[in-house]
């Protein structure tokens, strides 16, 4: 085992000695979120065996499948297991649909905790979007789905990742009822977890698109009708990825080596990374975050409500 390896394990070893996870939430709330992912546990197909992803150790075996919400997952069991089941959040969110490939690549990205010892079991989520309680419910059934179908392991510790930090901890309060005398989860480990406030990891980003729209003046266009910048887009926009990359390049030239950059775009580029405080290799994701994930929340979450407001 090497060096990285085994500190990662050392990492779920000691997740595996904190407190279970009892976080309270109302009795009536736990056991409705338990009985419905019990029901779509079990009307959830078998999962199937597969192909493991590059890089994982040998002789790893390797499961996929769909559940009955629309979940895509996969598993994956070392062949020297430990008995200890590692289920995986995955920060975002993304936008859209599910995809069977964001699974297999969050197994590849986290394939250290299989080369550690640990089963390692991760969702797509059933639904993209910032769907906390949605995405724990999702999470929870592949747990059920995974004592099942494959085994029952002697410990099962809850990693959340960024945005899934918090979908870690929200499953952690939703199913801390105990099972038989038994908690669902042993422990919980958060990393880089989105946990200070939902709206901090979002602030920012609208003062990015305030700070950015007085200085390039082209999201929206001036030939574009306006509309509050918390909005993220005007209902119904068909504007992407490129189009806004391409703005952001025009006003800035961002894509442009430094020494081809206007004086104006260095001008522009300098004020927005020194008053929003982010390098200039994150510009373009927080433009995106604060352009289709401020949409999603507010249009598809919100009803049209101003979440800042």
């Amino acid at each position: 085992m090497n060096a990285r390896v085994a500190r990662w394990a050392v990492v779920f070893g000691a997740a595996c000695m904190l407190a279970p996870a009892h976080a309270q939430a109302p009795t009536q709330a736990r056991t409705e979120a338990t009985t419905q992912a019990t029901t779509q546990a079990q009307q959830s197909a078998p999962p199937q065996p597969a192909q493991c992803p590059a890089g994982l150790p040998a002789a790893t075996r390797c499961l996929t499948g769909q559940d009955s919400a629309g979940a895509f997952y996969w598993i994956a069991i070392p062949a020297a297991w430990n008995q200890v089941l590692v289920m995986h959040a995955h920060g975002g969110p993304e936008l859209g649909e599910p995809r069977a490939q964001r699974s297999a690549d969050d197994l590849t990205r986290w394939g250290i905790t299989v080369k550690a010892g640990y089963a390692w079991a991760g969702s797509t989520f059933r639904q993209g979007g910032v769907e906390v309680r949605a995405a724990a419910e999702d999470t929870e059934r592949l747990r059920q789905i995974f004592e099942a179908q494959i085994a029952k392991p002697k410990l099962t510790l809850l990693h959340g990742q960024s945005w899934g930090a918090g979908v870690a901890a929200k499953g952690a309060e939703m199913y801390a009822a105990s099972v038989n005398g038994r908690s669902r989860y042993d422990g919980v480990l958060l990393t880089s977890g989105v946990l200070g406030g939902g709206t901090r990891s979002y602030d920012f980003r609208l003062d990015l698109r305030v700070v950015y729209q007085a200085l390039c003046n082209n999201h929206p266009l001036p030939s574009e009708p306006p509309y509050p910048l918390w909005q993220g887009l005007p209902r119904g926009s068909q504007l992407s990825r490129t189009d806004l990359a391409q703005r952001v390049n025009a006003c800035t030239g961002l894509n442009l080596p430094a020494s081809q950059r206007s004086a104006d775009q260095q001008r522009k580029l300098s004020t927005l990374l020194t008053v929003i405080r982010i390098p200039e290799r994150s510009l373009q994701g927080h433009l995106n975050w604060g352009t289709w994930h401020f949409a999603d929340v507010v249009f598809k979450r919100l009803n049209g409500g101003n979440p800042w407001g």
